[in-house]
């Protein structure tokens, strides 16, 4: 009978082992698949989903090491990627790596004494993006001659951060640009391409107002120049009609609502040579 009992001890402590390696075998398994599912998740470039993926593990296993470790491992490689793009001046990249960390840092306070960074720091290089990105955006919109664009580039920027000093002077800077250029075509008598550009600055000016004193031009300025394109190709449009050279005349005064859209007077005038052109052409 003592034996009958020794040996049912046995088998069921054989029975216990098995079951217990079989749970740590199952549950060493479910840590390999999490941690290979984020890794596959990083690789791809999906941060928020090898974010998830830890996150979720560890509101089922809350206490296990294993996960916490790879977890702050994935956290640091993402900030990792994030410090390689702004170095490399990946901007938009940069920045929505490093707001796929800002958004979710409440979700580290595990272990947020544990990595590299701290809120704070994540939202000076996230700011450094955006700053370095308003720059580039506003100088291609320069180049391609989207003078509204430039401007614009700046603007939500701006509005978040209004004291930063490296933006603010970008910002100027590239307002004053846009005014040499303009004064630079009003020189050569491109009157079509400085008004454009006196247009943009005049309609924004009112954007300005926080800085305008940093300028080194003020809004009456601008009002002139606009002033003086239009006048002088209302006037070469007037030499071309009076010569008869009505299709010259209509292109000209086309020039002017490019940056003066609602002059009623000249689309007066542009009708009516219009009218005169076909005339002519039914002769």
């Amino acid at each position: 009978m003592k034996d009958f009992s020794g040996k049912t001890l046995v088998i069921q402590f054989i029975l216990l082992t098995v079951l217990l390696l079989s749970c740590v075998y199952q549950k060493k398994e479910a840590f390999e698949q999490i941690i290979d599912q984020s890794q596959q998740h990083l690789v791809g470039g999906d941060f928020q989903k090898a974010i998830d993926s830890y996150n979720s593990a560890l509101e089922k296993y809350p206490d296990e090491k294993v996960l916490l470790d790879n977890y702050i491992m994935t956290v640091e490689r993402v900030k990792q990627l994030a410090d390689e793009a702004l170095d490399a001046k990946v901007f938009i990249l940069a920045e929505k790596v490093y707001s796929v960390l800002l958004n979710n840092y409440s979700r580290f306070k595990k272990f947020d004494k544990s990595v590299s960074f701290t809120k704070k720091s994540l939202n000076i290089k996230l700011k450094n993006c955006k700053v370095n990105m308003s720059k580039r955006q506003a100088r291609q919109y320069l180049i391609a001659g989207d003078f509204k664009k430039a401007i614009d580039s700046y603007k939500a920027c701006y509005k978040e951060y209004p004291d930063d000093p490296v933006l603010l002077d970008n910002y100027i800077n590239t307002i004053e640009d846009m005014k040499n250029l303009a004064d630079r075509a009003l020189s050569r008598e491109n009157f079509v391409s400085a008004g454009k550009i006196y247009q943009a600055l005049w309609k924004n000016y009112k954007y300005f107002k926080k800085f305008y004193k940093s300028l080194s031009f003020p809004e009456k300025y601008l009002d002139e120049g606009l002033k003086n394109c239009r006048s002088q190709l209302t006037k070469e449009g007037l030499e071309q009609y009076r010569k008869g050279k009505l299709a010259d005349a209509i292109s000209t005064w086309k020039g002017i609502l490019i940056f003066d859209p609602n002059n009623q007077e000249i689309k007066k005038a542009i009708d009516t040579a219009t009218v005169q052109l076909k005339n002519l052409k039914k002769k």
